[in-house]
């Protein structure tokens, strides 16, 4: 297995090389927040989630009691990876229910945010390889720049806040209301008060940016209203300028205000 340095790059970003070249096909990946692994597709593989870092590959939820030593088993079969739950709290996956203590289910090939609440959420990011870039990353008609788009930690703490169910993965996902966005940052350790305005602003911000930069569908002159949130939600994604991991920010919380 081929380990992966904490610093390693979102996976919905980029995916890493593995001793210098591209991974075969079906390769997993698996990135938490100290790092991680890349397990190879044979027979028997398998790669152990959990809090008790010397027992498992990636640590998830340390010092977090709610989480269970080991967690969650990633184990090849056949011609696929399972995922297994065995722990005790359920596992979220995006467009899935909860995956439930003793419960197993396939991974989809390409990128799986996976992601357990215990006192705080804990996130791990998953990709099966398929042997092409990772997902959102580049398009037959993505444009010659930089692909992320810069934020300010203000303004990605208040767009995590507003696309949080999109970044979750839930069901029918759809952008929170400026009151549900107010009362989200709210809870963040550390924010000062929050109104709605001010959330709105701080959104407004980045959509005038985007569309100064040439970036359609995200102001009111070019798209109607009850559109603009869903469209600069895609440019987001697409870019991956907002990731799964992002949803750290809401437990964690960043400098200032």
């Amino acid at each position: 297995m081929h380990f992966l340095e904490p610093r390693t790059p979102s996976l919905l970003r980029r995916e890493p090389l593995v001793a210098g070249a591209p991974a075969p096909r079906g390769t997993l990946f698996a990135l938490g927040e100290d790092g991680g692994y890349a397990a190879p597709p044979s027979p028997g593989a398998l790669l152990l989630l959990g809090r008790n870092s010397p027992d498992v590959h990636v640590t998830v939820g340390s010092g977090d009691w709610h989480v269970s030593r080991e967690h969650a088993a990633l184990r090849r079969d056949g011609t696929g990876w399972l995922v297994r739950n065995s722990g005790r709290l359920p596992i979220g996956l995006p467009g899935r229910p909860p995956l439930l203590s003793g419960h197993e289910t396939a991974l989809a090939p390409g990128y799986t945010p996976l992601h357990i609440r215990g006192s705080r959420l804990h996130l791990v990011e998953l990709l099966v390889s398929t042997g092409g870039p990772a997902a959102g990353v580049v398009r037959p008609d993505t444009g010659t720049r930089d692909l992320v788009w810069p934020l300010t930690d203000r303004e990605r703490l208040v767009l995590v806040a507003l696309f949080q169910l999109a970044l979750l993965g839930a069901p029918d996902a759809r952008p929170l209301s400026w009151n549900e966005t107010r009362d989200a940052l709210a809870a963040v350790p550390g924010q000062p008060a929050w109104t709605d305005r001010k959330a709105e602003h701080v959104v407004d911000v980045v959509r005038r940016r985007l569309a100064a930069s040439g970036v359609p569908g995200v102001t009111a002159d070019s798209a109607p209203p009850d559109a603009i949130k869903n469209n600069l939600l895609r440019v987001l994604l697409e870019t991956a300028t907002l990731v799964p991991p992002d949803l750290r920010l809401l437990d964690t919380g960043i400098g200032g205000g």
